[in-house]
């Protein structure tokens, strides 16, 4: 099968749908596929262009020029998704033709490329669903609820949506929201994302190079790892912190970046407590996740059904226990709950996820394995690619005559 994936980020960029875009193509060219991705030369961070062509683990990758500014402003972001987009769509149609080209969500109307390969070229098309657009904006604040941008962006929502032939969404909320708006049920697939469980172990303390240099030796670690964005309420944890400033050993560590690292920036200030870092390469991913002795993550209760964060299969595979404060119909709280891996907290009630870190550090040396024997039966990204590799044949299957 010729499949072409199109995201703005790809290998060797380190944002979570580049990583997933790249998993997905390697295991499915290592399957006998051939992949082409189709990507920006910018990177998510901004920095110095990546090579134009590119073979990655029997991968081609096409990059198109866009700007590279990054996540600093809402401009400057605008400005890499809207030349990506343009870039992506002219060097789309020049490519030869995929039995199947599967969009992700990154940026938002990326996917328009992926309807109209399949309008212009006869492509089947997928569409890979990170985040539903225009309502995640609109509870962001960036579109104006009911304005007329929101109606646009909606429409052409809508019409992507309606020329997919399947659609792979992250959980069941997501796909209920998906299906309102005007999508059979029959045509959308959850496939959860994933984790690499051979590149992420679980590491022992004693044995931990990021744990020791960083000088978290016989602390209680508290870990919050990845993007730290609008969709992600840290201010419940912040005022657990608070609430937790008397325990000398204990340690709530912020690792990575995103427009709410300022908040964190501000509460580290006020408490030694917490400490901040940037994204860790890949390769280390197994130390800093395994540096954790409980693991954070976050939901706006709005943004349920529009994002799933997709930090928790890496700490399962990691073997740690996890608190989510969050709605629990969120598909991060169900599957805490169901896998019996940790606890759900409401958002903005400080206390009760007070007292959950300090029972779930308690109950760490148990819930640890039960993380990773969850992960290695459910989430490992081998029998996730599986079921996504599936949901490409059938697809292809419906083509032929």
């Amino acid at each position: 099968m010729k499949l072409l994936l199109l995201n703005q980020f790809f290998h060797p960029d380190h944002s979570a749908t580049a990583q997933l875009a790249t998993d997905l193509a390697e295991d499915l060219a290592a399957a006998g596929h051939q992949v082409t991705a189709l990507a920006s030369r910018g990177v998510y961070l901004g920095g110095a262009p990546l090579p134009a062509r590119e073979r990655h683990r029997g991968v081609e990758i096409v990059r198109v020029r866009a700007t590279s500014l990054g996540k600093a402003s809402l401009p400057r972001r605008l400005a890499d998704y809207l030349t990506f987009l343009v870039a992506a769509a002219a060097r789309a149609l020049t490519l030869p033709r995929a039995d199947v080209v599967v969009a992700m969500s990154t940026p938002p109307l990326v996917a328009t490329v992926g309807a109209l390969h399949h309008l212009l070229r006869g492509s089947r098309f997928v569409y890979w669903l990170q985040d539903v657009y225009p309502e995640l904006a609109v509870e962001f604040g960036l579109v104006r609820r009911g304005g007329l941008a929101a109606r646009a962006f909606d429409l052409v929502s809508r019409w992507i949506l309606g020329r997919a032939s399947a659609v792979v969404v992250l959980g069941e909320a997501m796909a209920s929201r998906v299906e309102a708006k005007g999508v059979p049920r029959r045509r959308i697939h959850v496939v959860p994302n994933w984790a690499d469980g051979g590149a992420i172990r679980p590491v022992a303390p004693e044995a931990n190079a990021f744990r020791r240099e960083q000088g978290l030796d016989g602390k209680r670690v508290v870990l919050y790892s990845g993007n730290m964005g609008r969709a992600h309420d840290l201010a419940t944890v912040l005022g657990a912190a608070r609430l937790l400033r008397e325990e000398q050993d204990l340690v709530f560590l912020f690792v990575g970046d995103g427009a709410r690292r300022a908040e964190v920036e501000a509460a580290a200030r006020e408490l030694p407590s917490i400490r901040l870092l940037p994204y860790q390469p890949r390769e280390r991913l197994a130390e800093s996740l395994s540096a954790g002795d409980l693991h954070v993550v976050t939901q706006d209760p709005a943004t349920l059904g529009l994002v799933e964060p997709s930090k928790l299969y890496g700490i399962l595979a990691a073997g740690r226990p996890v608190l989510f404060v969050g709605p629990a119909a969120a598909e991060v709280g169900a599957t805490v709950l169901r896998e019996g891996v940790g606890e759900v907290v409401a958002p903005g009630d400080p206390p009760a996820a007070a007292a959950s870190i300090l029972r779930l550090l308690g109950q760490a040396d148990e819930l640890g394995p039960r993380a990773r024997a969850a992960f290695e039966a459910r989430y490992d990204r081998g029998r996730a690619v599986e079921v996504f590799e599936a949901v490409l044949r059938s697809v292809r299957e419906e083509a032929r005559p």
